[in-house]
């Protein structure tokens, strides 16, 4: 009987020891997937930290880089207004000085009138003190004459 094989006897130590160490084995994988996926884990919770920060910064940055629609059309128009309020001053202080300029032409075209007329009266002058001065020549020149042939 020292051959024979027992059919109904089971090794419950053997079967504890291989089904202990499957056990471990699986543990051991379960351990290291749960670990790597914690590790996985954490670096996806650095990195959402990480854009969480860029989020927050790029938040705070973009009023310094960004102007919204109806910001710049309000900025335009006041803008426009100051514009149109610069063009219309020198628009009326070109007027003032058009209308200075013309008021100094008349003045200029009156003393103007006023020399011409005085510079007629001179010229008037010269030449009727010319003729008198030409007319006295000509009787002293009578005078002379009448003066040899006596």
């Amino acid at each position: 009987m020292e051959g024979d094989v027992m059919v109904g006897a089971v090794n419950w130590p053997a079967l504890l020891a291989i089904g202990g160490a499957l056990l471990g084995g699986i543990f051991a994988l379960l351990k290291w997937f749960a670990g790597r996926l914690l590790a996985d884990i954490e670096a996806r919770l650095i990195r959402i930290d990480d854009l969480e920060s860029r989020f927050e910064r790029l938040m705070a940055e973009l009023p310094l880089h960004y102007q919204r629609r109806e910001d710049f059309v309000r900025e335009m128009q006041q803008a426009d207004s100051r514009y149109q309020r610069i063009v219309e001053s020198v628009i009326e202080a070109m007027r003032e000085e058009v209308a200075l300029h013309r008021r100094r032409i008349e003045d200029l075209e009156k003393q103007r009138e006023t020399d011409v007329m005085r510079y007629q009266r001179r010229d008037d002058a010269i030449r009727e003190y010319t003729s008198l001065n030409a007319k006295i020549d000509r009787v002293y020149e009578v005078l002379v004459e009448l003066k040899h042939d006596r």
